[in-house]
Parts: C-alpha cells; sequence; structure tokens
C-alpha cells in the first residue's frame, strides 16, 4: 500500500523506515496533539497527591513501565511520598510502599492528574507516541520522564527532566514536589500544531494538483 502511494503521513519518525518511505519526498510525521484548542484551566489546581499516574496497566507495554517504576524508582521514595495509580489493574498488582495507593478507576482523568505534584512519564517499551506525554505538556503539568516516553516529540517543556536512571529519577520526583513549577501549556500545543500544519502542507506540496473527472 505504501509503496503504491504519492505520499504517506505517519505517527512516528521510526514508522518511516519501517514501511520504506523514509525519504522527504515521500512521507512526513505527524506531530500529534489532544485537542483542537489548548486545554483552559478555569480554576487553580488542588494537589492531593505527590506523584499521579494513569493508565490501562493490562496493555503489556504499559505493565513494563508501571513495573519499571514500583520496582526499581519507587524504592527510592521516601517513605511519605504519596503515589496514586489509576485506571485497569491486572491481578496481583502490589506495592510494598506506604505511599502507594492503587485508585482503580476515576470519574475524570484529567482532574485526577492536575491533582499530582508531578506526573511520571515512565514509558520504557513499545512503539509509537505517548498520548500521557503529550497531555501532561499541554496541560503544562510538572514530570520526569524516561528517554522512550519522549519519543516522537521534538520538544519538551523546561519543567520536565528526562532521566532513565532509578535514582536519578526519584530524586527529581521529589525535587519536583518540593518545588511545583507549572508552565504555559499552550505554548507545547502551539508548536505541536505548528509542526503539524507544515507536515500536512509538504504532503500536499508534493501531491502538486490532483485531477478530478467530471461527468456531463
Amino acid at each position: 500500500l505504501c509503496r503504491r502511494a504519492r505520499f504517506v503521513f505517519t505517527l512516528a519518525e521510526e514508522d518511516r523506515s519501517a514501511l520504506g518511505v523514509a525519504s522527504d519526498d515521500r512521507s512526513a510525521v505527524l506531530p500529534l496533539v489532544t485537542c483542537a484548542e489548548p486545554p483552559v484551566q478555569k480554576t487553580p489546581r488542588r494537589i492531593d497527591c505527590d506523584a499521579a499516574l494513569i493508565g490501562t496497566w493490562t496493555w503489556q507495554p504499559n505493565r513494563i513501565g508501571l513495573d519499571w517504576f514500583l520496582e526499581k524508582v519507587v524504592p527510592h521514595l521516601r517513605p511519605d511520598f504519596r503515589v496514586r495509580i489509576a485506571g485497569g489493574m491486572p491481578s496481583g498488582l502490589a506495592s510494598a510502599h506506604p505511599g502507594v495507593e492503587f485508585v482503580g478507576r476515576v470519574p475524570d482523568a484529567q482532574a485526577f492528574v492536575r491533582s499530582a505534584a508531578v506526573i511520571p512519564l515512565i514509558s520504557t517499551s513499545g512503539s509509537g507516541v505517548q498520548l500521557k506525554t503529550i497531555e501532561t505538556f499541554e496541560l503544562g503539568l510538572p514530570s520526569v520522564a524516561t528517554s522512550h516516553s519522549l519519543r516522537g516529540i521534538d520538544h519538551r517543556p523546561v519543567n520536565c527532566v528526562v532521566t532513565d536512571d532509578p535514582v536519578a529519577f526519584a530524586g527529581a520526583l521529589e525535587a519536583a514536589v518540593a518545588d511545583v513549577g507549572d508552565v504555559d501549556g499552550s505554548a507545547f500545543h502551539r508548536r505541536q500544531l505548528k509542526a503539524l500544519d507544515a507536515a500536512i502542507r509538504l504532503g500536499l506540496d508534493k501531491l502538486g494538483p490532483v485531477g478530478q473527472e467530471m461527468f456531463a
């Protein structure tokens, strides 16, 4: 299908090579946003916990990241550090850390993540772009991210710390809680939209005029 197409849009850079269309004459990556307009927060944030994670943890790539976080990062957090984990849980998931709480499904995912001082972005496997990362950046929330969580994203806000070292990850989470610093997420949203428009424009330019049949 890609060989026959005049131009191909992908959602991740690695897909271009995998599909055999890595040339800029053949394809472009579409940066993602979660909505057409940037999220508008009408009320100040009320912080109820130190860190919050939400996801479908029964999905294997998500589970691998969560296991890394619980087994490698959480033991280095101080005992009173409060972590809330929401979403569908596989059976037997547990943590010995006294501050970790599994809360199951929540009625409002955005309200849930806004209630945390910092968002851990913990992806360590899988492909494609992490929508959790994009939403966190659009909301302007402080975050600590693995390098894998930033795949497909060219720009990260100043309040995102990147590290793959579990001890440094835990330290960065505690530092973010000690000095909570939100940013204007609309700047990231505008940057993504601008790049999205440019990619679509490139594809349309490569297509050139397309003739249409007309019936008498």
